[in-house]
């Protein structure tokens, strides 16, 4: 790309190779999280989720003797960790009401919202079949959340689907505003202010509720970090080397790891309005992708 800068080492991976690696990372730390939710608060578990990855991410850059950006861009990336901040306490939260299968369906939704933004953001053409493409994934939100138990169906069933649908509106930001500082600032040291300025920001709520993990957890918290800060590594190396559009597809990879991990660690069976709604709602970004490729082979016949 002419627009992203050289990597230092970039790894010799396709960017969507990484991109999907990253959300397997993401969807092992969400069954962590959920695991954890039985017994602490998103507050709590955001903040040990990124102070460990703080430290993890922290060890890398003084080990490759990685510089910290100037203070115009540690601004943009304490811009950023608010909306990532955010997301990851809702979506958080959202994992510890409703089976991960379904969480994951909800945060589908955040592909659907990174071209608008990308054209607000970062100057990227709009999709012209963006806004169809968002009424259709909001189809597939609407049959996602159908067929629960009727018991579940209940104000806090609500909670859950609200908090879902705000963390991928926050998260498609934060894709944004990540794909903005990957083409100025190094892949480890952008993944380490990732982690260093949402813990920042959450450390002080967390000691106001009063709560701390327990010494037997503190692994799974570090299991946590670590996974979280390969995430945020392997997406930013691949939204340094591709257009943000064009690595969309690699999150849907998210339901099939969250069914897994579901079953297995939670015996959660995923309803079929959750397959089906996240068959509409992966439909949506493709047509969103294709309108983008069939608009893409006909600008340079048009110039």
């Amino acid at each position: 790309m002419a627009d992203a800068p050289a990597l230092h080492r970039p790894l010799p991976l396709p960017p969507l190779a990484l991109a999907m690696i990253g959300v397997m990372m993401g969807c092992m730390m969400d069954a962590l999280i959920k695991h954890l939710g039985a017994a602490y608060t998103a507050v709590l578990i955001a903040t040990m989720r990124y102070v460990f990855g703080t430290m993890f991410s922290g060890a890398t850059v003084i080990a490759l003797k990685r510089r910290m950006p100037d203070a115009a861009a540690l601004r943009r990336h304490a811009l950023r960790a608010v909306a990532s901040t955010l997301s990851a306490v809702l979506f958080f939260h959202c994992l510890t009401i409703l089976p991960i299968a379904e969480a994951t369906v909800l945060i589908f939704c955040a592909p659907l919202m990174i071209s608008p933004l990308a054209w607000w953001i970062l100057g990227e053409k709009m999709q012209p079949m963006a806004s169809v493409a968002l009424m259709i994934g909001f189809v597939g939100v609407l049959i996602t959340v159908q067929g629960a138990r009727e018991a579940a169906d209940t104000a806090r069933r609500l909670e859950g689907v609200v908090a879902g649908v705000s963390a991928s509106s926050l998260y498609a930001l934060s894709i944004v505003l990540l794909r903005q500082a990957a083409q100025k600032d190094d892949a480890i040291v952008t993944a380490f202010l990732g982690n260093v300025f949402p813990a920042l920001y959450l450390i002080g709520p967390a000691i106001l509720l009063g709560a701390s993990p327990a010494i037997g957890d503190l692994p799974l918290f570090a299991v946590a970090g670590l996974t979280g800060f390969l995430l945020w590594f392997l997406l930013t190396q691949a939204y340094a080397r591709a257009p943000a559009q064009s690595l969309a597809a690699a999150e849907y990879t998210a339901l099939l790891w969250s069914a897994l991990l579901g079953y297995f660690f939670f015996s959660e069976t995923p309803r079929w309005q959750v397959w089906v709604g996240a068959l509409v709602i992966v439909a949506a970004v493709g047509l969103s992708a294709w309108s983008s490729h069939l608009r893409a082979k006909v600008q340079p016949l048009a110039d």
